[in-house]
């Protein structure tokens, strides 16, 4: 997956701003870059889309997406 400059390390995001998946709300926050890459991916070629994406939570997806092309992200 590619990198995307200037971003800090998704731990540091959740540590930063107190962060904390509520589990019985079936939250859960993706870390792994190359999952979130890998769910990007299968949405499609988004070059060129917007893309809305609801609960970011610290914002590994939104990564993903933007990564994957996407010419916006609304989270």
């Amino acid at each position: 997956m590619g990198t995307i400059d200037g971003l800090p390390p998704l731990r540091e995001v959740i540590r930063t701003h107190d962060l904390v998946a509520k589990r019985q709300l079936g939250q859960n926050f993706l870390l792994d870059l190359n999952l979130t890459a890998k769910i990007a991916r299968s949405a499609g070629d988004l070059s060129g889309y917007d893309v809305l994406e609801v609960g970011p939570g610290p914002g590994g997806l939104t990564r993903g997406l933007l990564v994957e092309g996407a010419r916006h992200v609304l989270a």
